[in-house]
């Protein structure tokens, strides 16, 4: 929730949390659950914290939070602003929470133990929500987060600004390096979580030609006119792989 704030360029300020849990529920779960919220505030958004509510009986552990956000004054950072010529960066990881999550479904005890860096990026996310600030601060012409993966997402840039993202795949190569051995050890290809995974909840935007990125950017691609298909790696169209949460 507070990774789409700061997308917008925004400062996450508040959060509105609604819960239903079973009535059997003990009160210390309830304590250590908002301990948790605390504490990702602190360390994400410092400055930003619960200021209300809703609290329900269900026989389902149900949670909706709804964060809000201040721009300063400034406008928003849309998906939509993306322009041919820009570059296309990213700020954050890619992949590696995919990689946990491959790891924790392949029940391989050892490979889970020597890999859990990865295994607690998709436990606990620590996205870079200072950079979207920082972003909007430099000029993003466009900007969303990582949430359901690089393709589905880059698209979703490209068919609100009418354009077409390509993805340099040599730019991926280092983000491939990280998780390269991890793949190995389950039998899985580190090219599928860069380009399919995205609860890293990076951050992915556009900059006018020329920009001095901010430091937590780093460039994949390019903004080229509108073609055939929303996303190219390469030379060759890139499948809208990832997560979609209307299908599941």
């Amino acid at each position: 929730n507070i990774a789409d704030v700061a997308a917008m360029g925004a400062v996450p300020t508040a959060l509105v949390v609604a819960l239903t849990v079973p009535g059997t529920t003990q009160v210390s779960w309830l304590e250590h659950f908002a301990d948790g919220l605390k504490a990702a505030c602190v360390a994400m958004a410092p400055g930003c914290g619960v200021v209300g509510g809703d609290l329900a009986a269900s026989d389902q552990v149900m949670i909706s939070v709804a964060a809000h956000g201040s721009l300063e004054g400034r406008e928003p950072v849309l998906r939509s602003g993306a322009q041919v010529g820009d570059i296309l960066a990213v700020a954050g990881t890619l992949g590696r929470a995919a990689a946990g999550l491959a790891l924790l479904e392949s029940g391989n005890r050892d490979a889970i133990s020597a890999y859990d860096d990865l295994v607690n990026v998709q436990r606990r996310p620590n996205p870079p929500i200072k950079a979207g600030v920082e972003a909007a601060v430099a000029g993003a012409t466009s900007m969303l987060d990582l949430s359901d993966g690089l393709a589905r997402d880059a698209a979703r840039i490209a068919k609100a600004s009418e354009v077409t993202l390509q993805i340099d795949p040599l730019m991926l190569q280092g983000f491939e390096a990280v998780v390269e051995e991890a793949a190995r050890a389950i039998g899985a290809n580190a090219a599928d979580w860069i380009i399919g995974g995205g609860e890293d909840h990076s951050l992915l935007a556009t900059f006018p030609a020329g920009s001095n990125l901010p430091r937590a950017f780093k460039p994949i691609g390019v903004v080229l006119p509108q073609g055939p298909a929303p996303v190219m790696l390469g030379a060759n169209a890139l499948p809208e792989k990832g997560w979609d949460s209307v299908t599941g």
